[in-house]
């Protein structure tokens, strides 16, 4: 009897053993992705296909990915600083940093960025800026990089002077503008709706392919696209977590999202 006792205390002990490694293994492998099996990914809603690119390659590398959608530029920031998300993929570095000084938050951008945007002046009215008439109404976005970079633009084409004094200048701080231009400022994933009503508008060109318009009709470009790089974007205190820099080389290493770049147009990769 009592060696029968002892062999199932034998067995009883070498299964807790067992178990004891299967878990210590399990939390070996968490540890190694940073404790994390599943990313929450935010987008803007017209970002959704390029996240869907980089799914299988998310899931190859041991994480389950969710993609969260948001309908305008505001709330996939606002979900990242509550802990609604875990990153997001939608903004450039120059709307980033605007963003962190605006409401005292300190996000990062992981590196290497992923691409970055057209960004152009478009018009249904005129062929050429030399034909944009005095008095002519532009439409610009209403957040302060955008905007920025759309005066920028403008004054690079000798249309209007900026202040030079301050570094992100908006419509306030246009000291000169012999065009008479009238400047209209409207949300930037509505803005390409506003065309019709518009001389001419100035934004990223996927904003127009998003509206069912050509990207590639804008009549002048901005040549300062590798300055404005989106990249995925996380809390501070995630800047070095396992799990983002595999999600980044997943993105890196992406053969469906360098195809989502081809076909897309707007986007220019910088992976």
């Amino acid at each position: 009897m009592k060696k029968v006792i002892k062999i199932i205390l034998l067995a009883l002990m070498s299964l807790m053993l067992l178990s004891a490694c299967s878990t210590n293994s399990k939390k070996v492998d968490e540890k190694d992705k940073g404790e994390k099996n599943k990313i929450m990914l935010g987008v803007r809603a017209d970002g959704l296909d390029m996240a869907e690119a980089i799914r299988k390659d998310v899931e190859e590398a041991g994480y389950e990915l969710e993609v969260i959608t948001f309908e305008d530029s505001i709330q996939p920031n606002v979900a990242l600083g509550e802990g609604g998300i875990d990153v997001n993929w939608f903004q450039h570095k120059p709307y980033l940093d605007s963003y962190n000084a605006s409401n005292g938050t300190d996000f990062v951008m992981a590196e290497p960025y992923t691409h970055y945007p057209i960004f152009g002046m478009y018009s249904e009215k005129y062929d050429s800026v030399e034909e944009i008439p005095d008095g002519a109404k532009i439409g610009l976005c209403n957040d302060r990089a955008n905007q920025t970079r759309g005066l920028l633009m403008l004054q690079d084409l000798g249309l209007i002077t900026l202040d030079e004094s301050v570094d992100e200048p908006t419509i306030y701080d246009i000291v000169e503008n012999p065009h008479d231009f009238e400047f209209i400022e409207v949300e930037m994933s509505v803005l390409p709706r506003s065309l019709p009503d518009l001389d001419a508008i100035i934004l990223a060109g996927a904003h127009m392919n998003n509206a069912g318009f050509d990207a590639s009709t804008y009549i002048a470009e901005s040549k300062d696209g590798p300055s404005y790089p989106l990249g995925f974007v996380t809390r501070k205190e995630d800047a070095d977590a396992q799990w983002l820099k595999d999600l980044v080389e997943c993105a890196t290493n992406s053969d469906s999202l360098r195809n989502y770049y081809k076909e897309e147009g707007s986007l220019i990769p910088l992976l």
